[in-house]
């Protein structure tokens, strides 16, 4: 609540000069928020910080973008924090969206370091004035817990503006990594309440549902955010078609693996 407090007060102050600003090119978000879920009667609390920008290089229809994002869990089991850093290159038109992406993940459990990198392709196809759709798919490499393996990744959304302000929106994706499995889907409201300050805050339900060599753990949660919108735009819909694209980068199911690795029993 103080984060949301804060954010809120800052994008108050900063927007009539964020406004002002020749944002030509430029576009960018800043968002955090927070997440909780339950697997098999234990809760985990997430928090989550990032920012992502992208540039429309002039004369053409090519834009390269970049994220950064650090999220924090903790339970009564082992914590685990995650950086993100990543990019992409994109081809944008009236229409339709293009883009190749890489992601790096670094994570740090007590001390011990993990990390994986995904990479991938993926595309927006604006069907309507009012009504997004997303696809994507890659490949995951790299080590989790001292072991090395190579795996992939498919996932599609939609975004449905209710009003130029208010969207629902939907997400599902499927991911492998040697032997772990899992299934994430979102689904929730987004709301931008005054055009003259680019903040929306979104909710969203949250499933998951993960096979480690054999054991299953599923997870139902809550999700919370609060974004920032920075460039050129007079609604929730202007933002999300003129600003960086929702490449969605691909997490490893934490709460899942924390539970496997520190119950004490299966």
């Amino acid at each position: 609540m103080r984060f949301t407090m804060l954010l809120l007060g800052t994008a108050a102050v900063l927007a009539t000069s964020a406004n002002a600003t020749d944002w030509s090119g430029f576009s960018g978000t800043l968002t955090g928020g927070y997440d909780y879920s339950d697997v098999r009667g234990t809760g985990y609390d997430a928090y989550n910080f990032g920012g992502q920008a992208n540039y429309a290089i002039p004369g053409t229809k090519l834009n390269v973008q970049g994220l950064v994002d650090y999220s924090e869990v903790r339970s009564q089991h082992t914590p685990r924090d995650t950086w993100t850093s990543g990019g992409a290159l994109t081809w944008r038109d009236r229409n339709f969206a293009l883009g190749a992406n890489g992601d790096y993940h670094a994570q740090q459990v007590l001390g011990t370091g993990s990390n994986y990198g995904t990479y991938g392709v993926f595309g927006e196809w604006y069907a309507a004035d009012n009504l997004t759709v997303r696809v994507r798919g890659g490949g995951i490499s790299g080590g989790y817990d001292g072991f090395s393996k190579d795996g992939g990744y498919l996932g599609a959304g939609v975004n449905y503006y209710i009003l130029p302000q208010l969207a629902a929106k939907a997400d599902l994706s499927y991911a492998t990594l040697g032997g772990l499995h899992w299934t994430n889907v979102e689904i929730g409201p987004e709301y931008m309440p005054f055009a003259e300050v680019p903040v929306s805050l979104s909710a969203a339900y949250t499933y998951n549902n993960t096979n480690y060599y054999g054991r299953r753990y599923y997870s139902n949660g809550l999700m919370v955010r609060l974004t920032w919108h920075l460039g050129e735009g007079n609604s929730l819909v202007e933002y999300d078609r003129n600003g960086p694209l929702d490449a969605r980068s691909v997490k490893l199911p934490v709460n899942a693996l924390n539970y496997d690795f520190t119950a004490p029993s299966h």
